[in-house]
């Protein structure tokens, strides 16, 4: 099932929101190419899309932090640093461990991380940002 971005999963900030739609989009981009095992390189470029946007992402995400004095910009950075560990390991044992049975049969697991992996984030972690960026306007950006 696709996923969609709500207007529930804003911060109030039109770059992060916007960040925030196209890794939705890559994400589901990962999700179709993971539906064919046998095309590795499809998945495997799906994957490093998604995670060069994130690590840009989280790049801009920190700069607004840093701009507006986020108190726990030290904590949600550490956070991100974890979560592009995890979105590496993950795509190591795609790329190296896995066989195309294994992609199939862990299809259902790895949707689920990934969507964990992105939307948890989001919904926990980045809405905290939400009431100090209320204080600015939403085309604050770096």
């Amino acid at each position: 099932m696709t996923l969609i971005w709500r207007e529930s999963m804003s911060v109030n900030n039109d770059q992060i929101d916007n960040d925030h739609r196209y890794m939705v989009c890559f994400l589901n981009t990962v999700e179709l190419a993971l539906q064919e095992p046998e095309k590795m390189d499809v998945i495997l470029q799906a994957l490093t899309q998604l995670y060069n946007y994130a690590y840009e992402h989280f790049m801009r995400e920190e700069l607004i932090q840093k701009k507006i004095s986020y108190p726990d910009y030290d904590m949600h950075r550490k956070e991100h640093k974890e979560l592009l560990e995890d979105f590496l390991k993950l795509k190591i044992k795609i790329e190296n461990q896995y066989t195309k049975e294994e992609i199939k049969e862990k299809y259902d697991e790895i949707v689920k991380f990934l969507r964990h992996w992105l939307i948890d984030h989001v919904l926990k972690t980045d809405m905290k940002l939400k009431p100090f960026l209320l204080q600015y306007k939403k085309n604050l950006s770096v």
